[in-house]
Order: C-alpha cells, then sequence, then structure tokens
C-alpha cells in the first residue's frame, strides 16, 4: 500500500464543488484563471544570458479562452498541427508568434508561409518541401528552424523518451551535412536549432542538453536562437519533486554565456512549457456511481463516470493523479480548522468504460498493477476532484469512446464568478456527421 494520502483540492473548495457539479453535471473540467496566470508570469519572468521567448505548448490544451490568457500575457505559441495554428490565429495570435513543429508537413504549408508562421523542420524531406514553397514564391533567405537528434537517451521511462534512437521526431544528427546542402539548395537560412529534452530533467541535465546543442549551433553560423523545449519537473505526487526553475535557468544562462565569450554570438532562448505551466491549474469533478467488491482481503471498487473518457494521460502514460473525496453531505467535509473524517478505506479506482484500462490507480508507470489508494471512505453519489489534469486529457479525450459525450469545462475567474467556456456535447451531436446511407 502506498502512502498516498491528501489534503484537499488545489484551488477548489467544496461550496465551488457543489455548485459546479448541480450546474455543469460531472463529469466535468474545472481551470483556474489565477492559476494560469501565475504560472504564465513566472516563466516570463526567468532571467537568460540576453533574451528569451516562452512558448506555449498549445496541444497541452487548446481551449480558445486559455489561448486569449496567454496571448494577453505575452506568450508565444508552439503548435504541432497546421490546425492548431489556424485555432491559435482564431484566438489572435499574430502568425509570427506561432511556430510549428509537425510530424506530418502541412498541407496548407504555402499559406502559412506566406503568413508568416515559423516552420520547424522535422525531416530532411521537410525542408525539401520548404525549398521548393521558396523558389516558387521567389523568396530569398527564407528562414527556417531544425529539430536535431543528438542520439543520446539515458532515460528508464521509454514512454516519454523524445530523442535517441527509439525517436522519430528529429533529423538524426549525423545528417547536418546534408541539412546544409539542401539549406544551400533552397536559399534557406538556418535561424534556430531546436530540441525537445522531455519533462523529468534536472539543471543538470539542462546543462547537459545545453553543451549538446551549443555545439550544433556552433556549426551554423545563421544561428541566432536555441529552443530548450520544456523539461520542467512539476510535482503532482507528494513523492515528487518540482524542478528549481531559478536553478535550471541560473545553470544554463552561465553555458550561453560561456558560448558567447568563446564565439561572440549571442544566441537567444527559448523554451515551450506545457505540463509545468498549466498542469496545476485544472481539476476533474466526477461522481461515485456505485461501489463494488472482489470478496474479503482483495479489492474494494469505487466505480465513476469519467476517467478514460475525460482523463487519457493515466493510462497513456501510467502516471498517478491525487484523488479527492467530496461528500455528499449538508455540511462541508473539512471544518474551518482543517479536520475531516477518520473512517478511511483502500479503493482502487475505476471509469465507466467497458474497458479494463479505465483504471486510475495504477502503479506509477505500471498501468496494468492495480495500487489501491487510501481514501475517506466513500458512500455512492459522493464527488471526487481529481486534480493536476490540464495537461494531455481534455486535448487528447478518448471522447464518444462507448458513446460518452464530450464533457463540458468551466473556469473559476480572478472574480471567483465561475463561467462555461465549452458546452457538454449533447447526445445527437456524437453521431453528427456520420452519413446514414443504409435503408
Amino acid at each position: 500500500m502506498s502512502q498516498l494520502d491528501f489534503w484537499k483540492p488545489n484551488f477548489l473548495d467544496n461550496a465551488q464543488v457543489f455548485k459546479i457539479e448541480k450546474n455543469f453535471w460531472s463529469p466535468v473540467y474545472v481551470y483556474s484563471e489565477n492559476e494560469l496566470e501565475k504560472s504564465a508570469k513566472d516563466f516570463l519572468a526567468f532571467p537568460s544570458a540576453f533574451w528569451c521567448n516562452t512558448r506555449y505548448a498549445m496541444k497541452a490544451n487548446s481551449n480558445i479562452n486559455i489561448l486569449k490568457i496567454f496571448k494577453n500575457l505575452g506568450l508565444k505559441i508552439d503548435a504541432s498541427s497546421e490546425y492548431e495554428v489556424y485555432r491559435a490565429m482564431n484566438a489572435w495570435f499574430a502568425p509570427e508568434d506561432i511556430s510549428i513543429s509537425a510530424q506530418e508537413f502541412p498541407t496548407m504549408a504555402e499559406d502559412l508561409i506566406k503568413k508568416g508562421v515559423f516552420i520547424n523542420t522535422t525531416s530532411l524531406h521537410q525542408i525539401e518541401k520548404i525549398g521548393k514553397v521558396v523558389m516558387k514564391f521567389w523568396l530569398d533567405n527564407y528562414n527556417i528552424w531544425v529539430r536535431i537528434n543528438p542520439g543520446t537517451w539515458d532515460w528508464a521511462f521509454k514512454a516519454i523518451s523524445t530523442w535517441g534512437t527509439t525517436s522519430g521526431f528529429w533529423i538524426w544528427h549525423e545528417k547536418i551535412s546534408e541539412i546544409k546542402e539542401l539549406s544551400k539548395k533552397y536559399n534557406l537560412k538556418i535561424i534556430k536549432i531546436h530540441i525537445h529534452i522531455g519533462s523529468e530533467n534536472t539543471p543538470e541535465s539542462w546543462v547537459n542538453s545545453a553543451n549538446i546543442w551549443l555545439s550544433f549551433v556552433e556549426t551554423f553560423e545563421d544561428v541566432v536562437s536555441l529552443d530548450l523545449g520544456w523539461g520542467f519537473k512539476k510535482a503532482i505526487m507528494p513523492y515528487e519533486k518540482s524542478a528549481d526553475l531559478q536553478a535550471i535557468w541560473e545553470a544554463v544562462k552561465e553555458k550561453f554565456e560561456e558560448f558567447y565569450n568563446k564565439t561572440w554570438r549571442k544566441i537567444a532562448l527559448e523554451v515551450e512549457p506545457w505540463k509545468s505551466l498549466v498542469i496545476n491549474s485544472a481539476s476533474v469533478i466526477a461522481k461515485v456511481v456505485d461501489i463494488v467488491d472482489t470478496w474479503e482481503n482483495w479489492y474494494k471498487f469505487i466505480r465513476t463516470n469519467s476517467w478514460m473518457t475525460e482523463m487519457p494521460r493515466v493510462p497513456m502514460y501510467w502516471v498517478q493523479e491525487p484523488i479527492y473525496v467530496v461528500k455528499n453531505l449538508p455540511i462541508p467535509v473539512f471544518s474551518q480548522k482543517g479536520e475531516r473524517s477518520n473512517e478511511k478505506e483502500d479503493y482502487v479506482v475505476i471509469g465507466h468504460c467497458c474497458e479494463s484500462g479505465d483504471l486510475l490507480t495504477c502503479k506509477l508507470y505500471e498501468q496494468e498493477t492495480i495500487e489501491p489508494r487510501n481514501l475517506d471512505k466513500v458512500e455512492i453519489w459522493d464527488l471526487l476532484v481529481i486534480d493536476w489534469v490540464w495537461a494531455y486529457n481534455s486535448s487528447m479525450s478518448m471522447k464518444n469512446y462507448n458513446s460518452f459525450p464530450e464533457a463540458g469545462e468551466v473556469m473559476i475567474m480572478k472574480d471567483w464568478t465561475i463561467k462555461e467556456i465549452r458546452k457538454r456535447e449533447k447526445l445527437e451531436e456524437i453521431w453528427r456527421n456520420e452519413i446514414d446511407i443504409i435503408n
């Protein structure tokens, strides 16, 4: 039995939980405008040797209201598809404030290039495709970015490996000569080197990464910026420890200064936070719909009206999330002194899908291993709050599996009002795009 015991939700109180469930139904995503702004400002305040851009990796969550909050604060956008690019522009981001790093080359690349969106190339084929567009429009010295795989990786958990021999996100480092040949052939100017070092890193790993990529920067004389991705660990569970962002930045800053003293080139720093920027700004409210067990000395299961359909991050990455019980009673669970009931039980929390993988309480990085949680004793119709669920949940949801409607989203504003920012999907909307051709 793990020691996964928690106090209370990050930003929600019981009154808010009941009000939201009553007015917007569960399951429902809940966001905090205050937490969003606070996290964004932390990143915008970080020091760098020369200058720094912060790009929000919008695949984490792409709701238009969230995008607008970040735009108003001065963040830029990292997109993973052409569709995310147009979605960001719909939220009033200027094209020049958007970069795209895509596995699939944009079918509307010509329009993106004419609008001024920065394209970060992830293959030799993509460089050639851009080159042909540039030649078609007679663009001289068109600026591009390249994403290079250094060929090293020392992670034990491969599910989030983003570079090395098992990753196809990049151009292999031994193809640098071919990158240069293609850029010369099509009169392209490489102005930024881009990497993606993952999200579980230390100041030491950042320094090592900076050393590796600054050596690549040195081989490209026109490069003025180095994008180090978003490797900032954010503690979710009590056994985890958040990255010391100030220590990371100071360590990396020193490497950029050393590079300047060696080459007289001032290289800008870019980062693309997603989890560390937003993950503490959202919760999911769900309901206990049943309680079953597998007889004595085995497991007691809490069945809910959520999980896999709203929180794919757990089965995708085999991670753990904080779980809080909110009793369906007329009195608060927590007194003003913060006291709570001493009645607790070990539970396995499962979802509403007909799928064995719809499990919220798995062992860390072992999705098939059950690990019960010691929670406040629950009854049917009690509510559960799952915290730290911003990233890779709403935007990656397995909506409509078993034909469950897409959950709604609400935001707690800075004035503490609660506003709906996405409606819950209606039943008939599930099949709205199907074409009935059978008599």
